[in-house]
């Protein structure tokens, strides 16, 4: 299992997913299996349920316009699951 934490952001405008155990993500993996908003090469934003997910590298997510804990929790899982190293 993925230990991640989920919290409001410093500014309370937003949740943040960091993992436990600092790992990089692999963007071109999660570039493959969620739709994409926009890409960058250190970050992407994608689509998951309705819901933006601001992906970056060094493994931080930061879920745009969303305050349903239960929702982030599942998707901040699939996108780790999806795009860290095994």
């Amino acid at each position: 299992m993925i230990e991640f934490t989920l919290e409001k952001c410093k500014t309370k405008a937003a949740y943040s997913a960091k993992l436990k155990k600092q790992q990089k993500l692999d963007l071109q993996k999660i570039k493959k299996t969620f739709e994409i908003v926009l890409e960058t090469p250190i970050l992407l934003v994608v689509k998951v349920g309705g819901v933006e997910v601001i992906v970056h590298g060094y493994g931080e997510l930061l879920f745009k316009n969303c305050q349903e804990t239960d929702l982030m929790r599942k998707i901040a899982g699939r996108i780790y699951a999806a795009g860290l190293n095994k």
